[in-house]
C-alpha cells in the first residue's frame, strides 16, 4: 500500500512510501489514523531535520563509531519529521528490524515515537534498532535527496548529539494511494 508524503513547498513534492503493512500493522493502523483525520490531528506534520551524506560516510579512515567525527557522522545521512498529534504521544512498535537499515527505508525514530526518519544512506553502525515500517519508492529517492542538497540547513552543536535541521520546517499532508 503506498501513502503519499506530499510536502507544502513550491513546487509541492510528493515522496511515495510502500508501507510494510502486513510486517507492521500498529504502524499501518497509526497512519491510517493520521491520513483519516490530518485535518484536525496534524499539529502540524513537518520534515524538520535534514542531514546530509558526508563525503567520508563509511569510510575505514575514521573511527568506526556514529558521534564525534565518525565514519557515520555526524552528520548522519537522514532527513526526519513528525507526526504530531492530539491523541498520541507514541506508537507502539512493530518487530520489524532489519540488521542492516538500508538507504531509502522508513524508520520510527527511537523508541515509540511518533517522530520517522527516510535513511539516505545505508545505516549497518544502527544495527537492529529501529522499526522499519516503509520504504521510499525508488524512484522518488532523488526527491528526498534534493531536500538536503536545495534547502537552507543549520548545524545545532549544542546539541548531544550535533544534529543538523532545515532551516525552515516544511509541513506536510498524507494520503493513501
Amino acid at each position: 500500500i503506498i501513502l503519499s508524503l506530499t510536502i507544502d513547498i513550491s513546487p509541492p513534492t510528493t515522496i511515495r512510501i510502500a508501507v510494510l503493512q502486513t510486517k507492521c500493522p500498529k504502524a499501518y493502523e497509526f497512519l491510517s489514523f493520521m491520513v483519516d483525520n490530518q485535518q484536525t490531528e496534524c499539529n502540524p506534520c513537518t520534515i524538520y531535520r535534514g542531514e546530509p551524506i558526508p563525503n567520508y560516510w563509511g569510510s575505514h579512515d575514521y573511527p568506526d563509531r556514529y558521534f564525534d567525527n565518525g565514519r557515520w557522522g555526524p552528520p548522519y545521512a537522514l532527513v526526519q519529521g513528525g507526526l504530531v498529534n492530539s491523541k498520541f504521544n507514541t506508537v507502539q512498535q512493530d518487530n520489524h528490524r532489519p540488521q542492516i537499515l538500508k538507504r531509502g527505508m522508513v524508520a520510527w525514530a527511537g523508541g515509540n515515537s511518533i517522530h520517522f526518519f527516510i535513511a539516505l544512506a545505508d545505516h549497518p553502525e544502527w544495527g537492529d534498532f529501529h522499526t522499519v515500517w516503509g520504504e521510499v519508492l525508488e524512484e522518488d529517492m532523488p526527491l528526498v535527496d534534493a531536500l538536503v542538497r536545495e534547502r537552507p540547513l543549520k548545524v545545532l552543536e549544542q546539541n548531544n548529539p550535533v544534529v543538523t535541521n532545515f532551516v525552515e520546517p516544511m509541513q506536510f499532508h498524507l494520503e493513501w494511494g
